[in-house]
This record gives structure tokens, sequence and C-alpha cells, in this order.
């Protein structure tokens, strides 16, 4: 590696760090104007984050779990907890939802790091086969489906939302299917990242068109 190239990555370092220590200082302002509840829920999602690596990467299956929680508490349950919004049915489908579309398209970045993960570490594509990984990610997709229409049909998503919805799993069941172990990072780390971008320019396509 030449100079230039490890001056160009100190650069960017010491700019991630500045980003860090800024975001969390925006953060902890912001932690302490939250209400009780919504502290709690932060701290214990804080607390899986910080203490998986140190444990409870060992329990079998983990890692998706705790992403898949991590990541539907951070987007969604903090909102309505700090909102007030009442625990209804409708929230309860919202809240499985998301877990099930996170859980899904996590999946893909298990069957990248096959070759990577220990062998005590247990994940989905290692224990159950490439395979049937994937037959999980996209029943978990279809499952989503089901939800959607069932809200469609309780007049809780209007029609554009449920086509945007339809056309994100079906995007997501497509990048799923055509993963596997031989795929380049800019796959998964764009293509399969960008689902939740993805999400929500078509939420507004559907919105503008319909």
């Amino acid at each position: 590696m030449n100079n230039g190239h490890k001056a160009c990555l100190a650069k960017q370092n010491i700019a991630i760090y500045i980003l860090m220590v800024c975001g969390g200082l925006v953060s902890a302002y912001c932690f302490f104007k939250f209400q009780l509840v919504t502290k709690v829920f932060i701290v214990f999602v804080g607390l899986l984050s910080v203490l998986y690596p140190f444990g409870l990467r060992k329990i079998p299956f983990s890692k998706i779990f705790i992403i898949s929680f991590v990541w539907t508490v951070s987007t969604m349950l903090l909102l309505v907890l700090e909102n007030d919004i009442p625990i209804s049915q409708n929230i309860v489908l919202q809240l499985l939802s998301r877990f099930l579309f996170v859980f899904a398209i996590t999946i893909p970045f298990d069957i990248r790091d096959l070759k990577y993960d220990a062998h005590n570490l247990q994940t989905i594509p290692l224990f159950f086969g490439i395979l049937k990984a994937r037959f999980i990610a996209l029943f978990s997709l279809f499952i989503c489906l089901v939800i959607s229409v069932f809200q469609y049909l309780e007049k809780t998503i209007i029609f554009s939302n449920l086509l945007a919805l339809i056309l994100l799993y079906f995007v997501a069941s497509i990048l799923i299917v055509k993963s596997d172990e031989r795929r380049g990072e800019m796959y998964f780390s764009f293509w399969v990242e960008s689902l939740s971008i993805l999400c929500y320019l078509f939420f507004v396509i559907s919105v503008l068109i319909f």
C-alpha cells in the first residue's frame, strides 16, 4: 500500500471519528428529552448491540434475530412509544411485518459471510444450507405480503401503499433468490442494502401516481 493511499485512508478515518463524536453528542442531547419508556427501550437495544460480540453471538441464530429486533424497535417502536400511540392490532402487524422484512433481507448477508463465519457461529445458511435459507427468507416476505393484504382489506393502509409493498417484496425476492457466496460485495452492500431506500421511493412514487 503506497503512502498516498495510506494518507487517504487516514483522512477518511478521521472524518468517520468526527462524525461518530458529533452523532454521539447529538444523540445524548436528544436522549434526555425522550420519555422514560423510550429511554428504556433505547438503552435495551443499545445493550443488545454492545453485548452481542461479547457472548450473545454464541447463541444459535441470535445474530439475525437481534438485527431484526433492533431495526424494528429503532425504526418504528420508538416512534410509537414517544408519541403515545396506542398499541393496536394494526401497530402490532406493522411491527411484525417490519421485523420479518429485515429478517428476510438479512439472510443474504449471512449467505455472503458463509466462508468467513466460524462453524461455532450458527447462522441460518450454515445450519440449513443456502437453498433452505433462501426459502425461509422468501416465506418471511410472503407473511409480510399476507399482512399487507389483510391491512388493505381492513382499510388500515391505502391501495397505493399496498402496491408499493408488493413491488418491494417482489424486488427483495429476486435479490434473495440470486444471493450466493460468489456474488461480489457490491451486490450485497449496494443492491440488497438499498432495499430500505427503495421502500421509501416506491411509497413516494405510488402516492404520486395513484
